[in-house]
């Protein structure tokens, strides 16, 4: 593949990304959810991160600044969905990561990177789709125990506002983060970069009498 055909299939990746990461299987039916302001800075900074580190190669042609512009929107929509739900554990969580994840992603090689934003995807997934709801279903319902339900309703929407959502969603958002993965496959360097040549001078080397 060329260069231009491996950007405009990227583009095409990143677009079926960011489409897919926003629907949601809500109880009361099909949701579409954008991401939001903090998501949205994120996935700059995340987007920063892949070309500098050379995970994303960025040619200067219109088609490469494309798949770039879809792969920021992709980030941002891929944020929206792992993201914990607005509260307590979503300010801390991107507390956390604003101190010391990305300083962390910016150093090491582009393969490093990789593994890196997979974990971080796993921990984030693991906390919004197991850890939250798990926690949710504890304490006394809404409307029962003499008020001590609404009381502990309130304390669970200050710790996360979160929603039940049905598992078609989490299918969903799989796949979405298969394209982002074969999006980035299609924009990874093609090699790496040579290592510079030295001299036996430059090199501390010994040189052989003639």
């Amino acid at each position: 593949m060329t260069a231009a055909q491996r950007a405009t299939g990227a583009s095409l990746l990143f677009l079926a990304a960011a489409v897919l990461a926003g629907f949601t299987l809500a109880d009361a039916g099909v949701e579409y959810r954008t991401f939001g302001l903090v998501e949205g800075l994120f996935a700059l900074l995340l987007t920063y991160v892949l070309v500098h580190r050379r995970a994303w190669e960025l040619r200067h042609t219109l088609v490469a600044w494309i798949a770039v512009a879809y792969g920021t929107i992709a980030n941002a929509q891929l944020l929206a969905l792992l993201f914990p739900p607005p509260g307590l554990v979503q300010w801390v969580v991107v507390a956390g990561l604003a101190i010391t994840a990305w300083a962390a992603l910016g150093r090491g090689t582009s393969h490093r990177l990789m593994v890196s934003l997979g974990s971080l995807a796993l921990v984030l997934a693991v906390l919004k789709f197991s850890v939250i709801p798990a926690l949710w279903r504890q304490g006394p319902a809404a409307g029962t125990g003499f008020g001590l339900g609404d009381l502990a309703e309130t304390g669970r929407r200050i710790f996360a506002d979160y929603h039940p959502v049905r598992h078609g969603s989490e299918l969903i958002g799989f796949v979405a983060l298969c394209c982002w993965v074969l999006a980035t496959r299609l924009l990874w360097p093609s090699r790496e970069p040579a290592l510079p040549r030295t001299s036996p001078h430059e090199s501390g080397a010994a040189i052989p009498p003639s």
